[in-house]
């Protein structure tokens, strides 16, 4: 008995052995046989790029780039600009009042002036004597944004090659130079310092008013048992039983266009488009303005 329990252990020794040897020879084997696979793989795409280096060399050989292929995007890119003639001399600018201040002069007098920045400008249309029978500029001034203009406008602003539409336009005569739309026409173009000038604006509204501070009625008495101080009274005669046109009375006072003459440039600031204006220009600050040649 006990020499067949050796026999069986020593057969099973044995099968465990041989067991074990096919297992490392089973992992041996993908080993063996995935190396030569990768330097296979690793080969080939080297010989595939390499090969791919050699047609590509033969190709831009064969096919040699030249510029007719770039020529068009250097035409479109290069676009010739438009060559414009030098401002002419208009009888007026637009432009928008900023406020008062004062300044000195040589003397030390102290001068009250209105600050305006008058322009830059751009010419829109030009009116000629063939076509409308009249030689002016439309001019326009403050860039905006194009959704805010309609149709039409945009054609007009396209043809006269500007980047914006322009929010404020006015003509103004042409006594110099020749007008071409797209023009920028700025303050030192136009005045000089020492001009006299006459200014246009949009007086302050003062709402509701009497005829006292409306018109400068004096108004009646104030004591011995007067009862009417500041009312206009009559309303003028009683034959035709109307009220004549024009008749002073109290209503609505401002908010109309005023134009105040014989007003004098202080100074012009270039570099900032701004004029300096001896005296009072009507309008609140912000208002638009135009100021003309007197």
């Amino acid at each position: 008995m006990q020499e067949e329990k050796q026999v069986a252990e020593e057969t099973a020794q044995v099968n465990g052995e041989q067991s074990e040897a096919t297992a490392e020879a089973a992992s041996a084997a993908p080993e063996a046989t995935t190396e030569p696979a990768a330097e296979a793989a690793a080969e080939a795409p080297a010989e595939v790029s390499a090969a791919s280096a050699d047609t590509g060399e033969t190709a831009s050989e064969e096919t040699p780039a030249g510029p007719v292929a770039a020529a068009p995007a250097e035409a479109t890119s290069a676009q010739p600009k438009r060559e414009l003639p030098p401002p002419p001399v208009l009888k007026g600018l637009i432009g928008r009042k900023l406020g008062m201040t004062h300044i000195f002069d040589e003397s030390g007098r102290m001068i009250a002036v209105t600050v305006v920045e008058l322009g830059p400008c751009h010419v829109v249309q030009v009116r000629t004597p063939e076509k409308d029978g009249y030689y002016a500029a439309q001019i326009g001034y403050e860039p905006m944004r194009p959704q805010r203009v309609n149709k039409p406008m945009r054609g007009i602003f396209k043809k006269a090659a500007l980047e914006k539409p322009l929010r404020h336009l006015k003509e103004f005569p042409i006594l110099e130079g020749q007008a071409v739309s797209g023009q920028e026409v700025r303050a030192e173009h136009v005045f000089s310092e020492g001009e006299t000038v006459k200014v246009t604006g949009t007086s302050k509204g003062k709402g509701f008013a009497g005829v006292v501070r409306r018109y400068g009625f004096a108004g009646g008495p104030m004591t011995h048992g007067s009862m009417t101080h500041r009312r206009p009274l009559s309303s003028g005669a009683t034959g035709p039983q109307r009220v004549f046109k024009g008749k002073r009375s109290p209503g609505r006072m401002g908010g109309e266009q005023v134009t105040t003459r014989n007003l004098t440039i202080v100074k012009i600031l270039a570099d900032r488009n701004r004029v300096l204006i001896k005296g009072a220009v009507p309008g609140g600050r912000g208002s638009i303005v135009y100021v003309q040649k007197q």
